[in-house]
């Protein structure tokens, strides 16, 4: 990993890597480092991540997405159930979460990037009234959640799949956040098609694993998924209109079903439902 600037000795990177050591989770091994020159030589976990192990050319059957799921949900809990415990008061995460301020910014983003950028739209001013309205209420009910410690873009690309068992990549921007966080970011990937059969089962399992009450954890993870589904409809329209990088848009569609999903399944959000049809789904 070459980082574009100089690295310190407390960087994210290097706190988060120690804290998910000490808890047991499967990160890679740092081999060396060079701090003034941003590399880090880490341990090679090869290039079968999870996606491409379920999703390859046959896919593969249905006990063997249970298992690659469960070890997943089961990352999940030990993160939130020793990750918070084992950060220190100057660490990245221990400063930094996942509130209601970075919400706003990535709706923002949204819809700068996505509605305005990517589509070519310019809501007029009660359009553009409602959908901050709908932003700002979105921000505030998904950062009144529980807070734990999360990975922060806990999906399929970055978990790899090394003889079989789940190992973890990505992990310099992990943080305090929402507790329904990684799950929706796990059982809503916007590069993936699951099952909603085995959702539903890994939602009951994430239940049980961590403690949380049923009805209460899948209102949560609703609102949760829908806005992590819309943030990534902001990646991707930046990435495609600002980067040049179109491949991104291969997962629009996906995600696309995702929001409308988690739009129709929250009453809260159902008056909302026309403006955001006029300028997102249709």
């Amino acid at each position: 990993m070459v980082h574009p600037e100089p690295l310190t000795p407390d960087a994210p990177l290097y706190s988060n890597h120690r804290v998910l050591t000490d808890i047991g989770v499967p990160v890679p091994r740092i081999i060396a480092r060079d701090n003034r020159s941003g590399s880090v030589l880490f341990e090679d976990l090869g290039d079968t991540t999870m996606q491409k192990y379920l999703a390859g050319p046959r896919g593969r059957p249905v006990a063997t997405w249970r298992r690659i799921y469960r070890q997943a949900s089961d990352l999940i809990a030990l993160l939130q159930h020793r990750g918070a415990a084992a950060l220190r008061p100057a660490d990245f995460a221990r400063r930094n979460a996942l509130d209601r301020e970075r919400f706003v910014f990535e709706l923002g983003h949204f819809h700068r990037h996505y509605i305005r950028g990517l589509r070519g739209r310019a809501p007029g001013p009660a359009d553009e009234a409602m959908l901050r309205a709908f932003y700002d209420d979105l921000a505030t009910v998904c950062a009144g959640q529980p807070r734990v410690y999360c990975h922060r873009d806990f999906q399929s690309r970055n978990l790899m799949v090394v003889s079989g068992r789940l190992r973890l990549i990505d992990f310099q921007d992990a943080r305090m956040g929402p507790y329904t966080y990684d799950a929706a970011s796990l059982l809503r990937d916007s590069s993936l098609d699951i099952d909603e059969v085995l959702v539903e089962e890994m939602l009951d399992y994430l239940c049980g694993t961590i403690g949380a009450a049923p009805e209460e954890f899948r209102n949560d993870f609703a609102r949760m998924a829908l806005q992590r589904n819309i943030k990534d409809l902001g990646t991707f329209g930046y990435m495609a209109t600002v980067r040049g990088l179109r491949s991104y848009l291969d997962h629009v569609p996906r995600t696309l079903r995702s929001v409308q999903a988690g739009l129709l399944k929250s009453s809260r959000y159902h008056y909302f439902h026309p403006v955001i049809e006029r300028y997102v789904l249709s």
